[in-house]
């Protein structure tokens, strides 16, 4: 199924899904930020790349770290999501897709559809939207045939597009490798092995075998998802949780997993801290709770969390499942309240009969990470039917004709307690893309390292033998030429691995971070600007398919430049101030954006390390409360 760019969501239209965003702002939310957030950024500052005469013709060149203002300005669509946990992503585009589908059987049932016998699929739908349960947000269009085929919305940004450069790192350093052993290897060999066509012949086997030891092993490291699973089976399994749960002193029961946990994250060029962030995690959790009991339950549920990589639990409590439970328990539950002699038991016999809630229950086994005694997603459903049957059995007696009263009380019930009740926890942003893990256990990159060795051995003789001024140096930039022109559909093949969101470090939030302007800073002599509320990095590689400056037709540009642009926002306000207001139920925040590009020019500064630096501002809009991206 196509996801149009634009088009009714349903018959209420997306004006009126943003409706439900109050609803559930009152009725509470995990993180106070929670939901996708779109605006638009205005840029209006750039540091100065020329040097200007003054009115005496004598060059004066302005500081390259402050941006100055403008005479025009440019604008960027913005679009971030917050998680449960105030995780920030920024994402490049999202589609706001109904699951209760279109007008067809079919298509409401969830099955595909053939849209040229039907297509009244297409057509907008007279199946109302009743929570945010209806409503998924999906950055993975992979994903849009696991939905109904509707008119849907897609809200995306042009300017901001990015690759896993985590693949490229892959590449890059099995490159790095073979140069530098076959340089070093053709640099120390006798001149008299570069006389005749056989020394020669065994000058470029030996470099080339060097090479090939030396960049083996980053294959086997690129593979984290493996290592990361195997410490888990191997080092950190159930019985290392239990007794960091029962110990006097977890941090000290955790010192030795822990320092195998560091090693393996020094062991690769990813520098994976998921085991680290993990074991601290678990730490901290057995610390904070009251009883033995609780220490070990919150310890397997936490490690279950970073081990659940697949963030199964978060999309199942934001997914249709366990909003269908809600809506079937509460009318069953609103059922049995009218009843004649009801009793809580007997709602709470009603609720468990409910064909919705027994498929969330029995759902709710199915996402439970089998190496710890994972109770998240079973805890989640009971906490939120529980805070129904409370509700209708608070009713009772019930007064005749009360029913649907009963219900939409249950039903508001069940959803505050999904929002204030059920954890969250947070992901592990590190964790390796989908297409990370396919291109580093594919056969091309498996083959990388003999094909980097053989060029870089073989360009490194030639350096040798065709320019007499050689240098260790001038041997190993020879022998990375030539790896590189050797791994050119490889390096293609890396550069075309997307990421669907980009992890930010930081808070999303009125108040934090400074949002002063540099040119105001120095203008004014104020202090130095202070720490940042979110930053993030956005990696375009010279050969992925988007970046500008890959010009096949231009001489100089065979081999592009990669796009680095480090990110920076800052809130208005102050910590704790409400959230200001676009319009009925939109929320809105303010605040200063910040960017640094790399290769869009030479470096500025005397050390060369500034790029192109612009500032603005920005506003958001929140349009959805919305906590999990890509949820069933």
């Amino acid at each position: 199924m196509q996801a149009p760019s634009a088009g009714p969501l349903t018959r209420l239209s997306f004006a009126a899904f943003l409706m439900l965003a109050p609803l559930s702002a009152a009725l509470g939310q995990a993180d106070a930020y929670r939901g996708l957030w779109v605006g638009q950024v205005t840029l209006n500052y750039v540091n100065e790349v020329s040097v200007p005469l003054d009115e005496n013709n004598i060059p004066i060149a302005p500081d390259p770290k402050v941006p100055t203002p403008t005479a025009d300005q440019a604008h960027l669509r913005l679009i971030l999501h917050v998680n449960g946990a105030g995780q920030v992503s920024l994402l490049k585009d999202v589609a706001i897709l109904n699951r209760k589908g279109g007008g067809t059987e079919a298509a409401i049932n969830g099955r595909p559809v053939n849209l040229g016998t039907n297509p009244d699929a297409l057509t907008p739908s007279d199946t109302h939207l009743e929570a945010e349960s209806d409503v998924a947000l999906v950055t993975d269009e992979r994903l849009y045939g696991e939905f109904p085929p509707q008119p849907a919305v897609r809200i995306a940004s042009a300017v901001f597009d990015f690759g896993d450069s985590r693949a490229t790192d892959a590449l890059n350093e099995v490159m790095a490798k073979a140069a530098e052993a076959a340089g070093s290897s053709i640099f120390g060999q006798p001149s008299s092995m570069f006389t005749t066509s056989a020394g020669r012949k065994a000058a470029e086997d030996a470099a080339k075998l060097v090479a090939k030891t030396a960049a083996a092993p980053i294959v086997p490291a690129a593979d984290v998802a493996t290592s990361f699973f195997e410490f888990l089976r191997d080092e950190f399994d159930a019985s290392t949780v239990n007794a960091i749960a029962a110990a006097a002193n977890p941090a000290a029961e955790a010192a030795t997993v822990r320092g195998l946990a560091v090693t393996l994250q020094n062991s690769s060029f990813y520098g994976d801290s998921r085991a680290v962030q993990m074991i601290d995690a678990v730490v901290a959790a057995v610390v904070a709770a009251a009883t033995p009991a609780a220490k070990t339950k919150d310890a397997h549920n936490t490690a279950s969390s970073y081990a659940d990589v697949t963030d199964n639990y978060q999309r199942f409590i934001a997914g249709k499942v366990l909003g269908d439970a809600i809506a079937g328990a509460a009318q069953a539950a609103a059922a049995a309240a009218v009843a004649p002699a009801a009793t809580a038991t007997t709602i709470r016999d009603a609720v468990t009969a409910n064909g919705a809630v027994i498929e969330a229950r029995s759902q709710a086994l199915t996402y439970r990470v089998s190496m710890y005694t994972d109770t998240r997603a079973p805890d989640a459903v009971e906490v939120v039917l529980d805070a129904v049957i409370a509700s209708a059995a608070a009713a009772l007696p019930a007064a005749p004709g009360s029913e649907e009263t009963i219900r939409t009380a249950a039903d508001q019930a069940g959803r505050t307690a999904l929002a204030n009740g059920v954890r969250r926890y947070p992901i592990a942003t590190q964790a390796p893309t989908l297409e990370y893990n396919s291109f580093v256990t594919s056969q091309s990159f498996k083959n990388s390292p003999d094909t980097a060795a053989a060029a870089a051995a073989a360009a490194a003789v030639s350096e040798r033998v065709n320019n007499p001024l050689y240098t260790a140096q001038s041997l190993e930039n020879a022998a990375l030429v030539g790896a590189v022109t050797a791994l050119r559909d490889v390096f293609g093949a890396a550069a075309r691995t997307v990421r669907t969101e980009l992890p930010l470090t930081g808070k999303l939030g009125p108040g934090v971070g400074d949002p002063r302007l540099s040119y105001d800073i120095k203008k004014q002599n104020l202090a130095p600007l202070g720490a940042a509320a979110l930053e993030g990095t956005l990696f375009l590689p010279a050969n992925h398919p988007t970046n500008p400056f890959r010009h096949r037709r231009h001489p100089d540009h065979t081999v592009g430049l990669d796009l680095q642009r480090k990110l920076r926002l800052d809130f208005n306000g102050s910590v704790g101030d409400p959230l200001g207001r676009a319009g009925f139920g939109v929320d809105r925040i303010t605040g200063t954006y910040r960017e640094e590009v790399f290769g869009l020019h030479k470096p500025l500064g005397p050390n060369k390390d500034i790029g192109l630096k612009v500032e603005g501002t920005f506003e958001l809009n929140r349009l959805s409360l919305i906590d999990t991206l890509n949820a069933r």
